[in-house]
């Protein structure tokens, strides 16, 4: 499904879920609700309700249409519903069709075609068009289904299909307003919400999301949701499994350096595995994926991007498109142990062991909201300047570590950490 306006069908996809978000009765004393994307049909007291007839659900066409803001006209004589809802529509085609007691329904200057076993439209009694409820639906892209045991129509559009299908990733997601919201809120939040722009953002956000799985499996049979791995908790993984990981890697990231960057590869420091793993204990934090999270950070230690070996910076903190001016503040960290130097991609640690330490305090800032534990130095200049416990978890990152981060979480666990498993 693509987020632009190609055909008339399409347009009226994304109007529909905008027409319905106050509760109300689908029609009164016809025994059938209609919801349109998990929000009930209103229909005005007294008006044409819903019907069933001969097995087949009958809406009043002009109430669903107006309450997708489009502009409906009747032709009266040629038994014409003129739908438009796009600017300079093509002018309707002559009616084919020359029986004209049949009704015929036009959208931007497309015939509706229903097939027969679906019903065909009419005018009731009332003077109301009524359209057989399935053919409309499916015209417009929705899923249509009838619950027999509360006789509810439910309908979903493209667009909220889409947000559930987002909502199961339970992902954060950053909007184009810059709000960052969890994908599991998208469809509480309804269509209405977004416009056709953000929808298109979505749409893309879900690619991205579609090569990672939802669960992902242990050696020893034990199955991980994705989105419920902690960033606080024991290691998985062992030094020896780390370790062999990188073993297995380094051949493949050799062959890389020489053929895209025309150099040999930098030794990796399979020292920091057991800083990583020491460190992260102190503090609760899963030294394993904290491991895995610096690898991505530094293309397996090839530090590819403006932050260099030298700074034991392994996860990128303070590192932004532009270079330190050297005024930043440290925030409270160890100056004796912490540099905003001049000129410099992100801040540089005095050792090994107080980069890993400085990222550590990264992970457990966003992680929880506790103070550090006693006796710990602060080293992470950012510490400070991190909203407290919004990420207990690694996908809870996306968008927030990184940005727009689509798949981060994910990537750190599926791309990295899980490679070690096998």
């Amino acid at each position: 499904m693509k987020f632009y306006v190609r055909t008339a069908v399409f347009i009226l996809s994304l109007l529909i879920t905008a027409m319905v978000v106050i509760p109300a009765s689908a029609g009164p004393g016809t025994g059938v609700n209609i919801y349109i994307d998990n929000s009930l049909l209103k229909i005005p007291a007294g008006d044409q309700g819903p019907f069933i007839e001969n097995g087949r659900t009958y809406v009043p066409l002009r109430i669903v249409a107006e309450n997708l803001g489009v502009k409906v006209d009747w032709r009266a004589e040629t038994n014409q519903v003129i739908i438009i809802s796009q600017d300079n529509p093509p002018p309707p085609p002559a009616r084919l069709n020359k029986n004209t007691y049949d009704v015929e329904i036009l959208i931007n200057g497309t015939v509706l075609s229903i097939p027969p076993s679906y019903g065909k439209a009419r005018i009731t009694p009332a003077g109301r068009t009524v359209v057989p409820l399935r053919a409309v639906g499916e015209a417009l892209g929705c899923d249509v289904n009838w619950v027999e045991a509360t006789r509810s129509v439910i309908i979903k559009s493209a667009p909220y299909k889409l947000l559930e299908e987002l909502a199961a990733y339970r992902s954060n997601l950053r909007l184009l307003d810059g709000r960052v919201v969890n994908s599991a809120d998208l469809p509480a939040m309804g269509v209405k919400a977004f416009d056709a722009t953000q929808l298109q953002e979505f749409q893309k956000a879900k690619e991205l999301l579609a090569p990672y799985k939802p669960e992902i499996k242990l050696p020893d049979g034990t199955v991980i949701k994705t989105a419920e791995l902690t960033i606080m908790g024991k290691a998985v993984l062992t030094a020896d499994q780390l370790k062999a990981w990188m073993a297995r890697e380094t051949p493949r990231i050799a062959e890389k350096m020489r053929r895209e960057y025309g150099r040999e590869m930098l030794p990796i420091p399979i020292e920091l595995v057991d800083l990583y793993l020491k460190i992260g204990a102190e503090y609760g934090i899963r030294g394993d994926l904290a491991f895995a999270q610096a690898v991505k950070e530094t293309g397996y230690f090839q530090f590819t991007g403006g932050v260099k070996p030298e700074q034991n910076n392994y996860c990128g903190l303070w590192a932004t498109s532009q270079p330190l001016t050297g005024q930043e503040s440290l925030n409270g960290a160890d100056p004796q142990a912490v540099k905003l130097q001049p000129g410099f991609y992100g801040a540089s640690f005095a050792t090994p062991a107080i980069g890993v330490e400085a990222h550590i305090q990264h992970l457990y800032a966003y992680a929880t909201k506790a103070p550090l534990p006693a006796g710990k130095r602060l080293y992470d200049p950012r510490f400070n300047l991190v909203p407290r416990g919004t990420a207990p978890t690694w996908v809870g990152l996306n968008a927030r570590w990184a940005v727009p981060g689509t798949t981060y979480g994910q990537s750190i666990i599926q791309d990295y950490w899980q490679k070690a498993l096998q």
